[in-house]
């Protein structure tokens, strides 16, 4: 095997080990962006509701990246379901205009 062919793997090989330790990196540095985006929103969220309570503060300061998820997925659920006892509503409003 020519040097120039044994140098040109050597690269490839390197090249693609690169590329691989930074798309890991890159999924890990998004992963705790995301983390530290949805803390920074429920502190928002307690300052505005909660008139900044820095009991509330720290616990939100102290909770796991996976109990904010979790947080994170019952607001949405209370959202979604706040949507469909409106549009509930909205039904029954227009059945009763109706009579």
């Amino acid at each position: 095997m020519k040097t120039s062919t044994k140098i040109g793997v050597g690269f490839s090989v390197a090249a693609v080990a690169g590329i691989f330790t930074a798309v890991t990196f890159s999924e890990k540095i998004i992963e705790k962006l995301e983390h530290e985006t949805t803390r920074y929103k429920t502190k928002k969220v307690v300052n505005q509701k909660f008139g900044g309570n820095e009991k509330l503060l720290n616990m939100v300061e102290d909770l796991s990246d996976k109990e904010l998820d979790s947080i994170g997925q019952v607001v949405k659920e209370i959202k979604g379901t706040r949507k469909k006892v409106n549009d509930f509503g909205e039904k029954v409003k227009n059945s009763v205009d109706i009579f």
